[in-house]
């Protein structure tokens, strides 16, 4: 079975599409802003964009204002938080046993147990993977990286407090 999936940015996309926000409205992001952002999204395409819109919609309107680095780092503390959908559907596909047979050895430093190629190719179709550089199987980009462990251990916990109770 193929999927479908959109391909992840290129820091050049991504430059490119904030500096299309630039042209229209004069808003300037800092050269060290688009790098954080693509190093914090590895160019996943609604998480590049869900930054730059919490910033020039919410977070600073005012175009004469530069988007540096700090409100880079301040959107992304914000989608974290507040776990759009995107990240709430992120969430959703961790509780799925094919997956989480996947992620848990990867944050846990452990080797990955025999599993389905669909599987392993599910994750990275998914994009909550990629291949490193060696080949090996990566969270994606850091966002991910964050979000991922907090998900996880939500789920233990709630589990935890039924139990205990």
């Amino acid at each position: 079975m193929r999927s479908f999936t959109l391909s992840n940015f290129t820091l050049e996309d991504v430059r490119n599409l904030y500096q299309q926000h630039t042209e229209a409205t004069g808003q300037i992001f800092t050269p060290e802003a688009v790098d954080l952002a693509f190093h914090l999204t590895q160019g996943q395409p609604w998480l590049v964009n869900a930054i730059a819109k919490e910033i020039v919609e919410y977070i600073t309107k005012d175009p004469a204002i530069p988007i540096t680095p700090d409100l880079v780092n301040e959107a992304k503390e914000i989608l974290i938080k507040r776990q759009d959908t995107h990240l709430d559907s992120l969430a959703e596909r961790l509780r799925e046993d094919r997956v989480r047979v996947i992620i848990q050895p990867i944050l846990s430093g452990q080797e990955l147990v025999n599993m389905p190629e669909d599987d392993l190719r599910f994750v990275l179709d998914l994009g909550l993977c990629s291949r490193d550089s060696r080949g090996g199987i990566q969270i994606a980009n850091p966002i991910y990286r964050e979000i991922i462990p907090k998900v996880l251990a939500s789920i233990t916990i709630a589990s935890l407090t039924s139990i205990v109770a």
